[in-house]
């Protein structure tokens, strides 16, 4: 009987190939529990499935989250309306507005490396005093922004995991989407699913939200391959890495013969799963380092807040008032957490960490209407943002982070239909001029809404259509 909790249906089913390496996940020694999502699938040169939740009891296994801790989505509420239906002069005007504010990829860095360091240590918090943004906005963002937990940290802690070259790369990678998978999209929100909590929330029908997905992108990336040999790294560059890690390793702190047999083992081996201590010294010197990249991708992300509230000041004037984040959400991280009383350690790969209510505060927001959280379809779907129920506990807290695997399997398959009256218009950096795409049923994201509904996990507070997409 395999270790693995599914939480799919016939249709959603993993392929031969991804359940075979998620039950040989499952029977390590050191993991403790598994869950594999709706959206579940196996993207190439990827050491796990994502939409998959593993937890150990001590131990911090890199190979079980993606090698660049923190990338999450965000999604913003606007003071702006959508306006009549097909009238979509606004929405072009915005879109313009954010890919002169939020380039493809920059050759001058943004910010000084003592900026960089202070985004490392002190999260969203710090970004937002950066770019003078009221410190509320942070109140939307998980765990404050920051995963060192009030807890403060050395300079000199962060510097002996952190070397110049990332910090370098992180100064030319701020206030920026990326390239890949990540977007922005402008979106309206097209049916109110949970009004109460809708309410509280600030959303109302055909209010304009704005929701992205980017993290701690090239620091992050790079420090996730500095302590460990990830499968999606070319030969050359694994090569340049191994030079990296010498002095970052082998030399710093001058560390004793056992000590230096450890570090090889555990940050230059090629084995996909290594499981490191975190009670140890190169375990605590790891989890420094995911808290760095984690911080720095919640940074980011405030930042490009700070550049969609420039763009909408440029076209309305009041960019401050009833901008807000509704909810901001890592899928890639590897931290500690109690779940059901008991302290484990969590490793997320394409999937959120959603809290049940009872997990927060009485008489806080979420004990009432639940976490909130963005859950995209595709930019030829409807998205969701949804809530957090109690059976999230039996998930080990998490959800899927979105369902475009679904989506596209639902199209492969026929099992979507095609609607010719809705479009998407599609932004990129070559050219101002949009391309236009038509939509596809919901029926793929539904799939996914309707597991969570179904297992008690989450529920879906509103559906949001795509109106325009940004992508790098």
């Amino acid at each position: 009987m395999s270790g693995v909790r599914l939480l799919t249906t016939e249709r959603t089913a993993p392929d031969a190939a991804t359940m075979e390496r998620l039950e040989s996940i499952s029977r390590q020694p050191w993991v403790r529990e598994m869950v594999a999502l709706g959206d579940v699938h196996w993207k190439p040169r990827m050491e796990t499935p994502s939409s998959t939740a593993t937890a150990t009891g001590g131990e911090i296994v890199m190979g079980l989250s993606s090698s660049a801790q923190n990338c999450g989505m965000m999604a913003v509420r606007t003071p702006l309306h959508a306006g009549a239906e097909g009238d979509m002069s606004l929405v072009v005007r915005l879109m313009h507005a954010l890919r002169e504010e939020i380039p493809r990829s920059r050759t001058v860095p943004i910010i000084t490396r003592e900026e960089s360091l202070r985004f490392v240590a002190g999260g969203a918090a710090a970004a937002a005093e950066h770019f003078g943004l009221s410190p509320d906005l942070v109140a939307g963002v998980e765990g404050g922004g920051s995963l060192f937990d009030g807890e403060g940290v050395e300079r000199s802690e962060l510097l002996s995991v952190i070397d110049e070259k990332s910090l370098e790369r992180g100064r030319s990678s701020f206030a920026f989407i990326g390239g890949g998978n990540h977007f922005l999209e402008i979106q309206a929100v097209e049916e109110i699913l949970e009004p109460e909590a809708c309410r509280e929330l600030g959303i109302h029908a055909g209010q304009i939200m704005i929701m992205f997905h980017t993290g701690s992108e090239r620091l992050g990336s790079d420090l996730g391959r500095l302590f460990a040999v990830r499968l999606k790294t070319s030969a050359n560059k694994k090569r340049k890495y191994f030079f990296r890690k010498i002095p970052l390793h082998l030399i710093r702190g001058m560390p004793g013969p056992v000590s230096v047999t450890r570090r090889v083992r555990y940050y230059f081996s090629r084995r996909p799963y290594i499981p490191v201590p975190v009670d140890s010294a190169e375990g605590r010197r790891m989890l420094l380092s995911l808290k760095a990249g984690g911080n720095y991708g919640y940074a980011n992300r405030i930042a490009v807040l700070a550049l969609i509230q420039r763009a909408l000041g440029r076209i309305s004037g009041a960019a401050g008032d009833g901008l807000g984040v509704v909810a901001d959400l890592s899928h890639n991280v590897i931290a500690k957490e109690r779940i059901a009383g008991e302290d484990l350690w969590m490793h997320r790969h394409n999937a959120v960490r959603l809290r049940p209510p009872s997990d927060f505060p009485a008489g806080s927001l979420y004990r009432r209407i639940g976490q909130p959280s963005p859950l995209p379809g595709t930019n030829r779907t409807s998205s969701y943002l949804i809530l957090s129920r109690e059976g999230a506990t039996a998930t080990l807290n998490s959800a899927d982070h979105g369902a475009g695997q679904t989506v596209e399997l639902f199209e492969k398959r026929g099992l979507s239909r095609e609607r010719q009256d809705r479009r998407t218009l599609k932004f990129g950096y070559r050219s101002a001029n949009p391309t236009v795409v038509s939509h596809l049923g919901d029926e793929g994201v539904d799939e996914v809404i309707g597991i969570l509904r179904e297992s008690n996990v989450a529920v879906p507070a509103a559906r949001l259509r795509p109106l325009a997409v940004l992508k790098g």
